[in-house]
């Protein structure tokens, strides 16, 4: 890890910001049950509300440039887990952070993070940036800059697909790499014929984009099972684990059908 300025020689702290909480989870392949790649998730600790879940500071964050450093700061953490990882033989092709939007909307976003990423010395390759579904929302400068982190080597994933009035039809115009659908999608499958179409409908669609479409909340190896033939490639949920922080153990990283 190389040292400088920007984080003051301490890798808890970028531009003096510290008290953030990063925990991982891994993202399963549905044919072979082992994990593909490892999904971050920020909490923010604040002095006094205690720590605080995204969608309880996310809104706020999202409002001023102080959500750069932030996501630097989720970014350094989850290198250096990632590094960790590693270090224990925990094979995955990528780990994921959050992306804001209002960086995602600037001019130089990817200046911003080709820069940081050779100071941290990560590959390109190795990151995928999780973005909001209210990208859909872009006048036109995230579309753009989207396609410019695809080019430039780095992975991107839309989050939260499928839900309650979801325009699945805006997602092709943002070429995503990987689409995270929402739990509601796959509570319908196992129910009856119609939902199932549905589920099916969602998962054509998003393979149909070339993107890789990826579900969440699976509850057993049934469901994954059925995901692998409706050519869903990969998911999360209580079939394997839920959340750690950077220090779990490789048994609860890496977990195959057999250990279910």
């Amino acid at each position: 890890m190389k040292s400088d300025q920007t984080f003051n020689g301490n890798p808890t702290t970028v531009d003096g910001l510290r008290a953030i909480e990063m925990r991982y989870r891994s993202v399963f392949s549905t044919g072979t049950k082992e994990a593909a790649f490892c999904q971050s998730s920020i909490r923010l600790n604040s002095p006094d509300m205690g720590v605080l879940l995204p969608d309880r500071f996310m809104p706020v964050l999202e409002s001023d440039d102080r959500c750069v450093p932030i996501f630097k700061l989720a970014l350094l953490q989850t290198v250096k887990a990632a590094e960790k990882f590693t270090e224990r033989e925990l094979d995955f092709n990528w780990i994921s952070v959050f992306m804001p939007l209002r960086l995602l909307a600037k001019n130089n976003c990817l200046n911003i993070l080709t820069e940081f990423t050779d100071i941290i010395g990560v590959k390109p390759n190795k990151i995928c940036f999780e973005i909001s579904p209210l990208l859909l929302n872009d006048d036109g400068d995230c579309r753009e800059t989207m396609k410019k982190l695809r080019k430039a080597g780095y992975h991107t994933m839309i989050t939260n697909v499928g839900g309650n009035a979801f325009p699945l039809l805006s997602l092709a115009e943002f070429e995503p790499e990987y689409v995270m659908m929402d739990e509601q999608i796959t509570q319908l499958l196992g129910q009856d014929e119609r939902s199932e179409t549905c589920a099916q409908s969602v998962i054509s669609f998003i393979n149909n984009l070339d993107a890789e479409p990826i579900a969440t909340g699976v509850p057993s190896a049934e469901i994954a099972d059925r995901l692998y033939e409706l050519e869903c490639s990969y998911y999360t949920g209580a079939a394997h684990s839920g959340y750690y922080t950077g220090n779990f153990q490789r048994e609860k990283f890496m977990r195959t059908k057999n250990q279910q």
